[in-house]
């Protein structure tokens, strides 16, 4: 009987445990479930690495910020950055505050589009870090802190086959430049080299040039230089070239647009030569019709990606002079400095080389730096130069990414038509590179003959006033394209600072103020204690601004107390002369 029994209860206990054991996994995401109902993490300005503000939402409040909006087309994504924009200050050069972001990163590079991205990293368990960018702004790397490391999403930059996923090493908040690592295969590398050695004729290696960019693989006004001695070739359409470009703009968070890019640039170096130093970005010197001011609506070169295609024996370094002392004279090898005479631009950049930051070359890695801060003004401190090379041969490859379509790239396609609409309050400015064409009044409706690739830019107060919306006519359809033109975002926190401050009754109406230094000193123009400008003595300038806003003027430096201030009035064009018992404010 016992034997009966113990045969009859094996089947059930073996099924009682079969159901304990499958119940156990169901209970533990039961609970994953209920600690994933709301996410936590760090918001912060972008490229800020400062004034983080803690976070915590919930599943619900995520997809609520789309039901709660105005707006009929809004994504999940635009709303979660609207709103997150009431939570922390949102930088954004000139721009009427608050400042409304449209788009969120990770600290990966990953944009915020679902609420399952905020919670915590599954390998870490640390809570992320999200990074609110402004409209019409880019998202730029934050720097953290020298050395820090941060893997990029294989979502964003999938890893090179062979060599692992990409990760950034911070080397510098200002200028903004890491070193990036698995950009290339030896593979990949050596075929860009191989195809750059079989060019012949006009697309052969040469004798580099510097000058304005204006055709697809080169420029047409470009000119031999004595600070440029390499050699160099274009190379957009290998096989290899193309992954570098692509990756190039994964990396930088860019849509890939042949028009926002120069030509890929191979690069040669044979001991002594470099290339003396030099921005990338371009200024109204060199064109005063163009507006290269990304936070205004303009076009600029926004990141450079630098790949090192092998390894010289010295020399060869990326140095950024305009960076902070991390070595000493001493640190110089002679022999280096007997290659060039005493008074020479190589001997003074290889004493930088020693004695500045630099990124090194080596196979398969890569210097990214920033010619554009995360606010969207031109970074004067990119200013960079190539290291005399010491020994063996250097090889490179260079693509400059820009935010909008480049400089000397203004295509034009076949002819379109387009109808803009304007569902703002008040008068809408149509513009297209800086030229006026035309205002539509609220409610109104504009048609025009236009052509494909053509970018328009819709503005408040005039034609040259900040950006409110863009447009870029399409290939299709040929007829009656729709540019509906809208209010710009807003968030509660806008709302309420317009009520509250009565007398102070800002506008986003674009205005030019000419600024006149008549002291005998040089002066400091700040604006919310931001230096904006240094005038010399008698020196004048115009300023970009906005009704309502305030600046100031100190004596030498913007950290000096300043000796008057000017408030915008609402004119178009108006003369601020600066000098010290002028008390007309």
């Amino acid at each position: 009987n016992q034997s009966r029994f113990t045969m009859t209860m094996r089947p059930l206990l073996s099924l009682l445990v079969t159901v304990v054991l499958l119940f156990q996994p169901v209970a533990s995401l039961q609970t994953v479930s209920a600690n994933s109902n709301s996410a936590t993490f760090t918001l912060y300005d972008n490229g800020s690495s400062q004034n983080g503000v803690e976070m915590e939402i919930s599943f619900d409040q995520f997809h609520s910020y789309v039901a709660s909006s105005n707006v009929d087309d809004i994504t999940p994504s635009e709303a979660f950055a609207i709103e997150m924009s009431s939570h922390i200050e949102v930088s954004k050069y000139m721009a009427p505050k608050p400042v409304i972001a449209t788009r969120a990163y990770r600290e990966d590079g990953e944009l915020i589009t679902d609420f399952d991205q905020l919670l915590p990293n599954d390998s870490t368990s640390q809570n992320r870090r999200v990074y609110l960018v402004a409209e019409g702004l880019e998202f730029v790397w934050p720097f953290v802190e020298y050395g820090y490391n941060q893997t990029v999403s294989d979502k964003v930059v999938p890893p090179t086959p062979g060599t692992g996923r990409v990760f950034l090493e911070s080397l510098s908040e200002t200028p903004r430049v890491f070193r990036v690592y698995n950009m290339a295969t030896e593979e990949e590398a050596n075929a860009i080299i191989e195809t750059a050695l079989s060019k012949t004729g006009d697309g052969a290696l040469k004798r580099s040039t510097v000058g304005s960019a204006k055709g697809t693989d080169g420029g047409i006004d470009a000119k031999e230089d004595r600070g440029r001695t390499s050699e160099n070739s274009w190379d957009s359409d290998s096989p290899a070239a193309k992954k570098m470009i692509t990756r190039s703009f994964q990396l930088t968070n860019i849509e890939e647009d042949d028009g926002k890019r120069d030509g890929l640039q191979v690069v040669r170096y044979i001991p002594g030569q470099g290339y003396n130093i030099h921005p990338d970005y371009f200024t109204t010197q060199d064109d005063s019709d163009f507006d290269f001011h990304p936070y205004s609506g303009g076009s600029n070169r926004f990141a450079t990606v630098f790949m090192y295609l092998n390894e010289p024996e010295e020399g060869g370094n990326t140095v950024f002079p305009h960076t902070s002392d991390i070595g000493s004279l001493d640190d110089v090898p002679q022999h280096a400095l007997d290659m060039f005479s005493p008074s020479s631009w190589e001997r003074s950049i290889t004493e930088d080389c020693y004695t500045k930051l630099g990124v090194p070359p080596k196979l398969g890695t890569a210097a990214l730096f920033y010619s554009i801060t995360p606010d969207g003004q031109i970074d004067a401190s990119s200013h960079h130069a190539a290291c005399p090379l010491i020994k063996g041969t250097k090889w490179g490859a260079n693509i400059w990414i820009w935010n909008k379509q480049r400089y000397g790239d203004l295509r034009t396609g076949e002819p379109r038509t387009i109808q803009m609409k304007n569902q703002c309050d008040e008068d809408v400015y149509i513009s297209w590179e800086r030229k006026d064409n035309g205002v539509i009044k609220p409610g109104g409706v504009l048609q025009m003959n236009s052509y494909e690739h053509h970018r328009f830019k819709a503005s408040f107060g005039s034609h040259k006033g900040e950006k409110i919306a863009e447009f870029t006519v399409q290939s299709e359809p040929v007829e009656g394209q729709d540019w509906i033109i809208k209010p710009p975002r807003q968030h509660g926190l806008h709302a309420s600072t317009s009520s509250t401050n009565d007398n102070n009754d800002v506008t986003n109406s674009g205005v030019e103020v000419e600024v006149l230094n008549y002291e005998e000193h040089e002066v400091c123009i700040s604006w919310e204690w931001n230096e904006i400008i240094i005038l010399a003595s008698k020196e004048e300038s115009v300023i970009e601004a906005f009704e309502g806003d305030v600046f100031a003027a100190s004596f030498l430096s913007c950290e000096n107390e300043p000796f008057m201030e000017y408030t915008v009035s609402a004119s178009k064009t108006q003369i601020w002369e600066v000098f010290e018992d002028n008390d007309e404010l």
